[in-house]
Order: C-alpha cells, then structure tokens, then sequence
C-alpha cells in the first residue's frame, strides 16, 4: 500500500512539500500505510461513503468509521476518503487525506476472519483534529486521486505468489500417489492461465514505462488474479482433504513450540482458502469490475 498505491498518488497529486517528506519515509519502511476507504454503508458503491470532514479554522474535524482496514493495528498512518461535501453528485463531495494513525480520537478494533487471522479492523474517528495540510489534490477532487489508486492497486500487482502457489500445488501432489488424474487436468489449466495474466502483466509494464495507466487492463487483471487464486486454494484444498480438517491457527504462529496435527506445510492450505473468499469482493467487486470493462471496453 506505501510503494505501489499511496507513494505514486503523492508523486502525481501532492505539492513538493509531502512529497519531500513522505516520499522517503515510504522507501525507508518508516511509514506503514493502511487504507481509509470502505464504510459499514460503503463498500463497492466506495461513492456513498459518509464519514464526515468539517472545516474548523486551519483543521478539518473527522467523524465516523472505516472498516476492513487491512492492517490497521500496525500502521502508522492512514490515507483515507472523506466527504467534505454532502450536495451534488456523490463524487465530487470526497476528499483524500493522509494522517497519523496516532491522533487523539482514533480507535482500531480487531476483526477476526473465518480463519481465525486478525488482518483487517473497523477504525473509529470520534472529533479528530488534522490539519488542512492534510489535503492531497485539491479539497472536494479526491475521487479523482481515489481512481487513479484504484487502479494502481488493481492493475500493478504481480502474479509471482500465484506462481509460488501453483509450484507448491505440483509439489503436493508427488506427495500423494492417489491423485485424481483430473486434479492434474485442472493445475494445467490453471498454469495456462496464469501464463495468459503474466502477459497482459507484462503488457501493463510496457504500458506504464512509456507514461501510460493500466486502463481497462486493471479490472481485467484484478479479476483474473482474484478467480485463478481461489481455484489454487480449491486445488489444495481438493489435494490435502482431510489433512486440513484441523483447526489450529495458533500453530501458524512463530512463537508456537508444539507440535503439529498433521504435515505441517499443509497448516496453511485452510486458513488461506477462507482468508481468500474475500479476493473477489476486496478492491472492489469483480461483478463490478466486469460493468466497468463492459462499460469502458465494450460500450455496453
């Protein structure tokens, strides 16, 4: 979230003055980035979202709640959409800030998934004072500073975990001798696949050297990379069977000594199978993303 989303929006959007001071700090790893987008009433239509911003002298004054804020209980700063405006069309009443995590009024309360992993919390903002330097691009613009994150986090990514993930899967099936030979069909077709992503991948690449945005190409990838991970975490799941019946995430911990229930390369297959239901809802539906290109692409 600091290299790949918030640091390019700063270098596009924000004066010499945050860029001079947060850019550096992303690179050194001093600042931990999480996001300030989905509400309780706000999560694919990330437009109507209401967590409410008031000027107060040289302030603006936060209240509401943002949740599914991956990372929350670790960052130290947040960047976060805020209406400023509430007449008019949606968009044009959302500012973009970037803050503390620290300031009074702040409070981050865990949300434990299916999984039993604590990755996202709801964060509540109870009469939070930041100062106006907060703004990125100019006050009531900040969905368009928004889009062009979401792009960047849709479309800059890479597809070399789910290489790591699909070599993992080979190597687990000459772990059994009694592999369904349609298993190994579908880890074909899903390689076939995932050669198709790195290309458009590597297209985007092209694209982005010359000055150009991911485009269209940025829902494509995210509901590519989205679907072909849950059919690897299906795969293992399909793979290992009973072996990931187990419910031990606390063996999942580095501080954990016990032993295992069972091989213990195999105590991540489950809790990444549900932690990954998600993938396909997070960073905006992929029902959304297909009106998007239906939209853009096809001129439905």
């Amino acid at each position: 979230m600091s290299i790949n989303m918030v640091g390019p929006c700063i270098i596009k959007f924000g004066t010499a003055e945050p860029k001079a001071y947060y850019l550096p700090r992303i690179l050194s790893g001093e600042d931990y980035w999480c996001q300030g987008y989905s509400e309780p009433e706000a999560g694919s239509d990330l437009a109507s979202l209401s967590m409410k911003c008031v000027r107060d002298g040289t302030d603006f004054i936060l209240n509401g709640s943002k949740i599914w804020t991956t990372h929350a209980h670790f960052a130290n700063r947040m960047f976060c959409l805020v209406r400023t405006r509430f007449e008019g069309k949606p968009q044009t009443g959302i500012s973009f800030l970037l803050f503390e995590m620290d300031m009074p009024g702040i409070s981050v309360e865990p949300i434990l998934s299916a999984s039993g992993e604590h990755e996202v919390n709801q964060v509540f903002f109870e009469n939070v004072r930041i100062p106006q330097t907060a703004l990125l691009g100019d006050e009531n613009k900040g969905w368009t500073v928004a889009k062009h994150l979401l792009e960047l986090e849709r479309g800059s990514g890479s597809s070399v975990g789910l290489e790591v993930k699909l070599d993992y899967l080979k190597c687990l099936c000459k772990s059994f001798v009694d592999i369904d030979p349609a298993l190994g069909q579908r880890i074909s077709k899903a390689e076939i696949e995932l050669e198709a992503i790195k290309f458009t991948e590597l297209r985007v690449l092209s694209d982005i050297s010359v000055g150009a945005s991911p485009g269209p190409a940025a829902p494509l990838l995210k509901i590519q990379r989205t679907e072909i991970t849950q059919k690897l975490d299906e795969l293992a799941m399909n793979i290992a069977g009973q072996l990931t019946a187990p419910k031990q995430p606390e063996a999942l911990s580095p501080s954990w000594n016990a032993p295992a229930i069972g091989p213990p390369d195999m105590l991540v297959i489950f809790p990444s199978y549900l932690n990954n239901r998600a993938a396909t809802i997070y960073g905006g539906s992929n029902e959304i993303q297909r009106n998007i290109m239906a939209k853009t692409v096809l001129g439905l």
